[in-house]
């Protein structure tokens, strides 16, 4: 009985620990390519062409989504001109990129010059 009531108590501390699971994901780029855009039709199911009333994002937004199986979802949508990007690469390094799953860099494809992604290189 009393391994019974242990091996309980340890899939309800291994549901939990599934339950509090957090994702941090950080989406960059820059200014105008889309990225709220994007972050609205893929994490909060908006459709795309109600995105093209946004303006561009002047701070770091940061929005929780409950996704699938209880996994928490940390996404910041970053604003990104240029001297912004650099700080976030330097200064403020540690503080955004620490414990970060996933970083998606999106850029324009038709764009002739994307030096942003110079900047990741360093």
């Amino acid at each position: 009985m009393e391994e019974e009531i242990k091996n309980e108590i340890n899939e309800i501390k291994e549901e939990k620990k599934e339950e509090n699971k957090k994702i941090k994901v950080l989406l960059m780029g820059k200014k105008g390519v889309g990225k709220t855009s994007i972050k609205s039709v893929i994490f909060e199911n908006m459709r795309p062409q109600d995105t093209f009333k946004f303006s561009s994002t002047e701070e770091i937004e940061e929005t929780h989504v409950n996704y699938v199986n209880n996994i928490l979802l940390d996404v910041l949508d970053f604003n990104s001109n240029e001297s912004d990007l650099k700080e976030y690469l330097t200064t403020k390094k540690e503080l955004f990129f620490s414990n970060a799953d996933f970083l998606i860099f999106i850029s324009d494809a038709q764009s002739q010059k994307n030096d942003e992604i110079k900047l990741f290189e360093e």
